[in-house]
């Protein structure tokens, strides 16, 4: 299954930042890494660069008893689910410990370094290169979050939250208008904001993204995935070590228009976000079935020449992508017929993403991936094809343990 979706942070979390769990976005750290910002050629036709009017992807609301285990519920709801690439899950548990509190109580001395992202998008030629990240500043939470309210206010003029649809209009006529302002994200923080109090119903349930076995990242849109990599049906289980993002969540700590480029989870993984609290996320999916469809795109109308030589455009293209520094508007895919839809995430509720999906976006939260026994045949083509590009690692293949109890929860007709 090939899934393609876009991430977008629409709103200010609290008084302006995001925290989430989720999975590890893969940002390069180098000092000059180049950002693939497409302004496309509708930027000169008047197409408006957002998505409105486009189809919502599915939102189930699990009753708790369905909600006991997260990786069977999952592999229930995905044969609907993966038609869409992407999906929402309304939690029926609350955590009645906030992520700050969280934070606070168990990082004493919390701080972390954000990284300083562009936020325009330039015509591409041999001269627009723009730098994806420049290293920003070390912040405490509540320093971060005086300035991202400051940015916030001066603005828009007020200190409350406003409609996602107008901040999602606003984000793609600010990064399409080429006023080169900037944001800062930081990205990759090791940790989870759930809780482990045993009167936190959610932060003690198998949707704790440290249990699950994906990896996790925290923004400042408080995203949660931590237990899930652990359970007893998932695969990720059995590597021998843990990798941070994959099996173990990470944090990511954004504030309005925050973004991370278009991607695929390593491996071809499952991915969870679960969004602790601030500002809906506005997501954009593209169905896998159509992915070929979105990497023709990318390779005809994203890049050029100059970024993608035409003798290496078929694997240059995902290459390229693979480097995760690669963002463009939506609108891009629907004025060439790839559907896209549309999913905006309230805290409390968890973002699926299904195997071989590219997504991208402006957040902050907590992720892990995640697999399901049907994720081997999506796990073995991605390596079979690990070295058609730079710079990717077979690292989860190589920490899966070869013992008889992986044997067992391959599916049947898959076993040799």
């Amino acid at each position: 299954m090939v899934v393609l979706f876009v991430m977008v942070l629409v709103n200010r979390i609290k008084k302006g930042i995001l925290i989430e769990d989720g999975a590890r976005k893969g940002f390069q750290t180098q000092k000059e890494n180049v950002l693939e910002i497409s302004n496309s050629k509708m930027m000169k036709s008047g197409i408006a660069p957002e998505v409105v009017d486009n189809t919502k992807c599915p939102v189930f609301k699990p009753s708790k008893e369905e909600f006991e285990d997260p990786l069977v519920y999952l592999e229930k709801i995905s044969p609907e689910a993966s038609r869409y690439g992407i999906c929402k899950i309304v939690s029926p548990l609350n955590a009645s410990i906030p992520a700050g509190a969280v934070l606070a109580k168990e990082n004493t001395g919390f701080k972390f370094t954000t990284r300083v992202q562009p936020l325009w998008l330039p015509d591409w030629n041999v001269d627009d290169k723009v730098i994806f990240f420049m290293r920003g500043r070390n912040y405490t939470l509540h320093d971060f979050e005086n300035m991202a309210n400051k940015e916030f206010s001066s603005k828009y003029c007020c200190s409350g939250s406003l409609p996602s649809m107008y901040l999602e209009k606003e984000f793609w006529h600010e990064i399409a208008s080429g006023r080169k302002g900037t944001v800062e994200y930081a990205i990759n923080i090791d940790g989870s904001a759930f809780s482990c109090a045993p009167n936190d119903q959610l932060g003690k349930s198998k949707w704790n993204l440290k249990v699950l076995n994906l990896s996790s990242v925290i923004l400042f849109v408080f995203l949660a995935v931590s237990t899930l990599p652990q359970l007893p049906k998932s695969p990720l289980r059995l590597c021998e070590t843990s990798i941070p993002g994959v099996t173990d969540p990470m944090l990511y700590i954004g504030m309005l228009f925050s973004m991370f480029a278009w991607h695929v989870e390593d491996h071809y993984l499952y991915s969870i976000n679960y969004h602790h609290c601030g500002a809906p996320k506005t997501w954009y999916g593209v169905p896998g079935h159509v992915a070929p469809d979105f990497e023709r795109v990318v390779q005809n109308h994203v890049y050029t020449d100059h970024i993608l030589p035409s003798t290496k455009r078929e694997d240059g293209a995902f290459a390229v992508l693979a480097e995760k520094t690669t963002m463009f508007a939506p609108c891009t895919l629907l004025q060439h017929d790839v559907p896209v839809y549309k999913a905006v995430q309230m805290p409390g509720e968890f973002v699926i993403t299904f195997p071989k999906a590219y997504h991208a976006g402006f957040t902050c939260g907590e992720a892990v991936n995640f697999a399901v026994g049907d994720w081997f045949p999506s796990g073995q083509k991605q390596a079979r094809g690990i070295h058609a590009f730079a710079g990717c690692q077979s690292f989860l293949m190589r920490n899966f343990s070869a013992k008889k109890q992986c044997f067992s929860i391959i599916p049947k007709n898959m076993r040799a």
